[in-house]
């Protein structure tokens, strides 16, 4: 497989160790990544990487040790990414918003060389939670990001301050990760269970990358606000565009718009890449209009629908294009809206077309290709995938079907693919609601409920009912003001024509969802909550 990318030029010997000295040998003094802290040139950023490579070798852990870490937006959590793939280690990237029992589990199963965490994040203690891990396992090694010295024996502190005493980066260029290796481990959202540990190639990066930069035609001066956790999906992609392009990446440790909105006029910002929660949430903000949005060419939105109301309010307020995508941590991107997209694209279901390279296709439930815009289950393979689950080839097998060039990745997704190869989604088969033996699709009522005037976001999950087994409820983030009731939203449904039995037995409102990696909906836990919520025993029917 890997002699068959390499001989389509979909794979190359160029690593994104290779793009960042690349960068600093040809523009040392351009900046190339700014967070609430620092400013770094390429060259600044090249020779962090070196010394924190220098320091993380001291551990002296094997080539190929995986090592958890957990920090918030920001330039060590970019450049230790570098660093670990220079002294040939794996990094495995966990939400910052994960506690003590979370990173626990993943610890238990990875068995990491090391921890790498912040002093302190919030109202969390990352650095409290990795101690305590150590105790339980002494081999476990802490390093603290961001910290200026070590807070008690056998931690490894990293700082962006310059260390003149830090050694040359010598003996580490040996161990490098290689350009056709596995470097790097993402995890997925977890939202039946534990995440999964998914491996990550060299080349499946670097083509997240490529695939962006052609769709949204971007060059080096269209400065990037990374704007999603750089351990989901969509921060993963953030991440490789910045390399790929070379263009100056602006991060914020946090989404709300006080953070991300100042940001865009004061570093002139082309490109925003976030997730359609986070967008909905700038354009919900008060004092919109009275920021400076003319630098921006495009926003690009992952990891959850993007609905079609929002793209196109988008567009006109902040007077750029919305290009829509949507994928896995397994395949990289199903699709992506390319910047010349018409409307009816980027405003519609579609994810765009898929990277090149990749293939597509949907499948009945017997695994056979359906035609043109019928409905099935997407799968995907190609040089955009990555290689499997990391430590566990039969769970690899049972996602691919088969080991090797035949497997294709069962995405779980139900979708189409038009005569001209756009890819959109109906739903997910796992989210599928059984009302009394009628098939509802969640995201067709989230879709229809995103133009209603009082919902700012929406998802329906199922509850139970004893004549019907299962019925939709609607659980809603509500905008300024009253909250939508069940009559106005079976109203609401009711001018679209909707069918009956799709409409929710429920309304219950939120604050917020409980999200994943990728700042995507934890469905399995917002089910769990809105059970605690209803009475026990009380019919769910409308």
């Amino acid at each position: 497989m890997i002699s068959s990318y390499a001989e389509s030029g979909h794979w190359t010997r160029s690593t994104t160790l290779d793009l960042l000295d690349r960068h600093a040998a040809e523009r040392p003094a351009d900046v190339a990544l700014v967070d609430s802290a620092v400013r770094l040139t390429w060259a600044a950023a090249r020779a962090a990487v070196h010394r924190f490579a220098a320091q993380l070798a001291a551990l002296d852990l094997p080539r190929d040790t995986p090592v958890v870490v957990q920090l918030p937006n920001g330039a060590e959590a970019c450049l230790i990414r570098l660093a670990l793939k220079r002294i040939g280690l794996l990094g495995a990237y966990a939400p910052i918003v994960w506690r003590r029992n979370e990173i626990a589990r993943l610890v238990d199963r990875l068995r990491p060389g090391a921890l790498i965490v912040p002093p302190a994040f919030r109202d969390a203690e990352p650095l409290a939670a990795a101690l305590a891990l150590r105790r339980r396992r002494p081999g476990l090694r802490v390093v603290v990001a961001g910290g200026t010295q070590a807070p008690t024996e056998g931690c490894v502190a990293l700082s962006l301050a310059p260390d003149a005493d830090a050694p040359p980066p010598g003996p580490a260029d040996e161990r490098s990760l290689g350009p056709l290796e596995v470097t790097a481990l993402a995890l997925t959202s977890g939202s039946t269970g534990d995440a999964k540990i998914v491996e990550m190639t060299e080349q499946q990066q670097l083509l997240w990358g490529k695939g962006i930069r052609q769709r949204l035609r971007l060059a080096q001066d269209d400065h990037i606000g990374g704007f999603a956790p750089l351990a989901g999906g969509p921060g993963h992609a953030a991440w490789a565009t910045w390399l790929i392009t070379g263009a100056k990446l602006v991060l914020s440790d946090g989404f709300a718009p006080a953070n991300v909105l100042p940001l865009i006029a004061r570093e002139r910002l082309r490109l925003l890449m976030t997730a359609p929660t986070i967008l909905a949430r700038l354009l919900d903000a008060p004092g919109l209009d009275d920021h400076d949005f003319g630098s921006l060419r495009a926003i690009r939105t992952g990891s959850a629908y993007l609905p079609a109301r929002l793209a196109a309010e988008a567009e006109r307020r902040l007077g750029c294009v919305v290009a829509n995508a949507g994928g896995a941590m397994e395949t990289c991107s199903f699709g992506q809206v390319a910047i010349d997209d018409a409307p009816e694209i980027r405003h519609g279901s579609s994810l765009g077309k898929v990277f090149p390279g990749a293939e597509a296709m949907v499948v009945d439930d017997r695994g056979s290709a359906l035609p043109a815009g019928a409905e099935g289950e997407l799968w995907m393979r190609g040089p955009t995938t990555g290689s499997g689950y990391f430590g566990d080839a039969d769970a690899t097998e049972a996602a691919w079907g088969e080991l090797g060039p035949g497997g294709w990745f069962r995405t779980g997704d139900v979708a189409t693919i038009d005569a001209q190869g756009y890819v959109a989604l109906v739903g997910r088969k796992k989210d599928m609601i059984n009302r009394g033996g009628v098939s509802v699709y969640p995201l067709e009522i989230e879709t229809a409920l995103a133009d209603h005037p009082k919902i700012l976001e929406a998802a329906v999950v199922p509850i139970p009912e004893p004549r019907l087994g299962e019925v939709p409820c609607l659980c809603v983030v509500p905008r300024e003001g009253p909250p939508v009731t069940l009559d106005e939203v079976h109203d609401f449904l009711r001018a679209l024509d909707m069918a009956r039995h799709k409409f929710p037995a429920r309304v219950v409102t939120v604050d917020d969802f409980p999200r994943g990696v990728t700042l995507r909906i934890d469905r399995r836990r917002l089910t769990r909550l809105v059970a605690a919520r209803l009475d026990d025993g009380a019919s769910a029917a409308p």
